[in-house]
């Protein structure tokens, strides 16, 4: 069997989960890490040191030195545009966390780099969408479960301990967790969003450097309107890692609550819809996607096409809060046609 060689950029917190998973998984060769930290390399080489793979500081050593097919990006996103143009130059197809980029501009840069390529496979991380209770609820949705859904309300609630770099975004919980959320929107609903109206704050107990609170409102296609919560410094009160999800139609109500799904009938009778468990690691989907992708043709579905979506729902959230008004993303996606 064909094994689709990767070189890693980026051996941080998330990287090291990531190395672990390439370096069990059928089908993929982990032949390099790439970190500029030589305390990350030290880390690497103590953990999987007898793998007889190498570290290099940069990228363009790794190039030079190492066969590979694709980059794994698990570097902070505001390294993401270097080492993805980098990639995308020398050839190889890349795989990267999200988000995708730390800016719209950025994004677009990494999106033109693409285009230029001749579209590679580039596909980034958004694995919440491959979670079994996502995919049961985007189901019941397709089918008509309460009919065609025309409001609903997402809240989340979870503390952040883990540190690190994402303590100093200016608005982390939109930039990197809600970005989770605005895509299983999209994935569940199957629209795509129109406007954004969003507030942010950081309470005082808060450890970010910014607004790790954000209350708003997403207008998708055919005037279907979500109102959105979520903190990531929760004190007491919690949700799961999906949040609460409840979408409302014709016939009744659709919600996810504790990871559990349940409908609820005009008549306000309520039965759990019963759906298979399977493992939950998101990621595993995303690699396998993009393994079958780069070897056998086609496009995964968190494609950097599809995701830079995502993405602009995103830096449109982050724009309104920053300016205290609906943004519009007609704004953003037109420039992806320029």
């Amino acid at each position: 069997m064909e094994r689709l060689g990767f070189i890693q950029a980026g051996f941080g917190l998330f990287g090291e989960g990531w190395a672990d998973l390439l370096l069990r998984s059928e089908g993929v060769e982990l032949r390099a890490i790439v970190d500029p930290s030589e305390e990350a390399r030290e880390r690497f080489a103590k953990r999987f040191g007898d793998r007889g793979i190498p570290c290099f500081p940069a990228l363009s050593e790794a190039l030079k030195n190492v066969q590979a097919q694709a980059v794994l990006i698990v570097a902070p996103n505001r390294a993401h545009r270097e080492i993805a143009e980098e990639a995308l130059g020398a050839g190889l197809h890349v795989l990267s966390e999200k988000p995708l980029a730390d800016t719209w501009k950025n994004a677009l840069g990494i999106y033109n780099a693409w285009k230029r390529s001749k579209r590679l496979i580039y596909a980034v991380s958004q694995n919440y969408r491959f979670r079994p209770e996502i995919q049961a609820l985007k189901k019941a949705v397709a089918e008509g479960a309460c009919g065609a859904i025309e409001y609903g309300t997402y809240e989340f609630h979870e503390e952040w301990r883990l540190g690190g770099w994402r303590t100093s975004m200016d608005y982390p919980l939109l930039e990197d967790m809600s970005i989770h959320h605005f895509d299983i929107l999209r994935f569940v609903l199957g629209k795509e969003a129109l406007a954004v109206h969003m507030v942010s704050l950081n309470p005082s107990w808060s450890p970010f450097k910014g607004g790790a609170v954000a209350s708003g409102e997403l207008r998708f296609a055919q005037e279907v309107l979500v109102q959105y919560f979520g903190s990531w410094v929760s004190r007491g009160h919690r949700t799961s890692w999906n949040g609460t999800i409840r979408l409302f139609g014709e016939h009744g109500t659709l919600s996810l609550e504790d990871d559990r799904l349940f409908v609820t009938g005009k008549d306000g009778k309520r039965e759990e819809i019963v759906f298979p468990r399977y493992e939950t690691d998101g990621r595993v989907f995303v690699l396998r996607e993009f393994v079958k992708a780069v070897l056998e043709g086609g496009e995964p579905s968190t494609s950097l096409s599809d995701n830079i979506k995502t993405f602009a729902l995103t830096c449109a959230a982050v724009e309104s809060a920053q300016r205290k008004e609906e943004v519009a993303l007609r704004y953003y996606l037109e420039e992806l046609d320029s």
